[in-house]
């Protein structure tokens, strides 16, 4: 099985939680970008998230 280890998850969070907060702080042009970015990326979730 492909199972990933509560390690793993809890490391791809932190992951995760790190570069969404270093976009934040580089303000609202940057969290535009990355919005749209993610967008294109994975519409279902941009959708599911209410970005779209």
């Amino acid at each position: 099985t492909n199972q990933e280890s509560v390690d793993e998850m809890q490391n791809k969070r932190d992951k995760a939680r790190f570069v969404i907060d270093t976009v934040r702080k580089k303000g609202e042009a940057a969290s535009s970008e990355m919005i749209e970015f993610l967008c294109e990326v994975d519409p279902f979730l941009c959708e599911h998230l209410g970005l779209l």
